[in-house]
């Protein structure tokens, strides 16, 4: 099944976001938007959601969690992931930025690993790290993967944030950590992660 999408122009690097779940994906593409960088950005919505007990409902999730949330469906994470790069195909941007938030990081570092043709660099803000190993294998096949900022946008985030790049890095995918370590409650938070992604991609966030 092919993702619906929103296609908002702009001046700056092409950008695909894949929003956090159960949450407006408008809302986490403006995070993007805001950075100066990013110019024409695809916004597609995940057609997952979920109840408690892992039965699935239409919605905005990505992928489905098992019944307690006490894991993950590899298939249909496999699913997301594959949808969204035969997204990347279908909107043929090449040089884009693909970002993700929450599930959506997830499916950013997989589609960006295994699209190297058509992404240049994955933002990926709040993977769950015990998510990562069951992406697909093809994730971690691919000898070229762009490059990867992994954010944490939570004061509380940095023990997740180094799970997650302990996770990539013994699948060979080093990246670039950064995490908000600041008060001043989500406005604040968007703020300085749209700074952090911004000097991230124009070279000047340390490695």
């Amino acid at each position: 099944m092919n993702l619906s999408y929103l296609d908002l122009p702009g001046e700056g690097r092409p950008c695909v976001v894949l929003h956090r779940e159960a949450t407006s994906p408008v809302e986490d593409a403006e995070i993007l938007r805001s950075t100066g960088v990013v110019g024409r950005t695809v916004v597609p919505f995940g057609d997952y959601a979920f109840y408690p007990s892992g039965m699935a409902i239409g919605g905005l999730c990505w992928y489905r969690l098992l019944p307690g949330f006490a894991g993950t469906d590899p298939v249909s994470l496999a699913k997301a992931v594959v949808q969204v790069c035969d997204l990347l195909d279908a909107a043929a941007i090449d040089g884009l930025v693909l970002a993700g938030f929450g599930q959506g990081a997830v499916v950013a570092l997989g589609a960006g690993s295994i699209r190297p043709d058509r992404v240049s660099s994955v933002v990926a803000v709040d993977p769950h790290p015990g998510h990562l190993p069951l992406l697909p294998a093809a994730t971690w096949e691919v000898t070229s993967a762009p490059p990867v900022l992994l954010a944490g946008s939570g004061p509380d985030g940095a023990p997740a944030l180094e799970r997650s790049l302990t996770e990539l890095a013994g699948f060979g995918r080093p990246a670039t950590g950064w995490c908000w370590e600041g008060n001043g409650g989500a406005e604040a938070a968007a703020s300085e992660l749209a700074t952090a992604v911004r000097r991230w991609l124009t070279g000047t966030l340390p490695a």
